[in-house]
């Protein structure tokens, strides 16, 4: 048996707030490890329950969403021409090597990352993990590990980089690297991701699915599941969630699922259903956004019987022709229809709101300043999503055609909060119509 960190970084960024993040791919790899029989333990940077690292509470704070403590840092030279403060958000660093202090020599060390741009964070978790133990080997996967493999390889002093799913390969490594034998579960899709060695937050992030069955061009699902769209039991799925409402405190679930609702037949009605059976007391959210074709009344009330709060819907564009060449996943009748739904099964402005995409290459801004005024006519708040160029994409190669972004550019160009591929001032321009919007909204709302 073999004893393995594993290390969620810090966020390096402009800006971060807590929206139910969770490593939940790391906790997956954890979970794998310790079903081949390892002793696995957590250090999450990101813990904004740690009793020694107060982070800023304010009234907006809700769900267990929230603000993380920022230590201002110089930016590095790549950011230098941007006009804002950079940060990392997180565990303080002394505080950090407290935790460190706390832990036994481990055998192996596996570290995630998220978002391209936010490589720093694992980088720096790396380094410090090997000045303390330079010869414990350490390994470094997830999205930046996989989507800018090379650049990983060449910058983050890691032993090695994993690519794709992690948690076969995470085995295969740490038994490499220590000499051990173990040999991974069968099947890791059904295990349970390892919430228990997270310290309670209220709340936790759920996977119904792994993968996606569409193909929009800013996404790299595909580049991420290889393996194409997997999903998962839906009586494993409401195991998951009873137990992390009834052991773990959760009262909160994210849903981080890129296709939550399709085939919703087979898939969440009957995870919905038991939920309902089994009475669990969670409320419900939707970051990653659903496809609102596939909501009709029938679903729409269930999802309000069973505790939705947060309903997020990709709209992305209210343009026919930009939704085909998108894929054809919604269209501007099926959107109303699903927002009729919604209002009648008793959700109101506050929780429903759209995902609109600015800034992408070549984007219009009056058609996106069309979709927004769409979206506020159906009685629905607007989100923007700010593009980012994402290696592996179709809209990558159309980053890369337009000259806007450079193949092999440092990744915290990839930031979408700098606009990398648009004008700021007009897309700034379109938020503040969004800001106005939604306050009008729910200004009418409650008069």
């Amino acid at each position: 048996m073999a004893r393995v960190l594993c290390i969620n970084p810090w966020i390096y960024d402009f800006a971060a707030y807590n929206m139910w993040i969770e490593p939940l791919g790391l906790l997956t790899v954890a979970a794998v490890l310790r079903q081949a029989g390892h002793d696995v333990a957590l250090l999450d940077c990101l813990d904004r329950h740690h009793p020694d690292a107060p982070v800023p509470r304010s009234g907006r704070d809700a769900y267990g969403c929230g603000r993380f403590a920022k230590v201002e840092v110089n930016k590095p030279q790549a950011l230098a021409h941007v006009p804002r403060r950079w940060g990392r958000y997180g565990l303080p660093l002394d505080l950090f090597e407290a935790e460190l202090d706390t832990q036994p020599r481990p055998d192996a060390i596996l570290v995630t990352s998220t978002m391209t741009y936010w490589y720093p964070g694992p980088c720096e978790a790396i380094r410090r993990v090997k000045t303390r133990w330079p010869k414990v080997p350490v390994a470094l996967g997830g999205v930046y590990a996989t989507l800018c493999a090379d650049h990983a390889r060449a910058r983050s002093g890691a032993d090695a980089v994993l690519t794709g799913p992690g948690g076969v390969k995470a085995v295969h490594w740490v038994n490499r690297v220590t000499g051990e034998s173990r040999s991974p579960p069968s099947s890791p899709h059904d295990l349970l991701p390892a919430h228990d060695l997270r310290r309670r937050q209220g709340y936790v992030a759920v996977q119904t699915a792994w993968g996606c069955p569409f193909h929009c061009p800013y996404c790299a699902v595909h580049e991420l599941s290889p393996a194409g769209f997997v999903p998962r039991a839906p009586e494993r799925v409401i195991e998951e969630i009873a137990w992390c409402a009834e052991s773990l405190g959760a009262g909160d679930v994210a849903f981080y699922d890129d296709a939550l609702l399709f085939k919703a037949v087979q898939h969440i009605h009957p995870i919905l259903d038991g939920v309902i059976a089994r009475g669990l007391d969670v409320r419900f959210h939707t970051p990653n956004g659903l496809h609102a074709r596939f909501i009709d009344r029938r679903l729409a009330l269930k999802m309000r019987r069973a505790g939705f709060v947060t309903v997020r819907l990709g709209l992305e564009t209210a343009d026919a022709g930009d939704q085909w060449r998108d894929g054809g996943k919604i269209d501007d009748p099926s959107f109303a229809r699903a927002v009729e739904a919604l209002f009648e099964a008793g959700f109101s402005a506050r929780e429903v709101a759209a995902y609109v995409l600015i800034g992408r290459p070549g984007q219009s801004v009056d058609k996106a300043r069309a979709t927004v005024a769409f979206a506020h006519q159906l009685g629905v708040q607007v989100r923007p999503a700010q593009f980012s160029p994402i290696p592996g994409t179709a809209e990558w190669q159309a980053a890369l055609a337009a000259g806007c972004v450079a193949a092999d550019a440092d990744p915290l160009l990839h930031n979408n909060s700098i606009y990398p591929c648009a004008d700021p001032a007009a897309w700034e321009e379109v938020k503040h119509q969004i800001h106005e919007g939604n306050h009008a909204l729910l200004a009418r709302l409650e008069g």
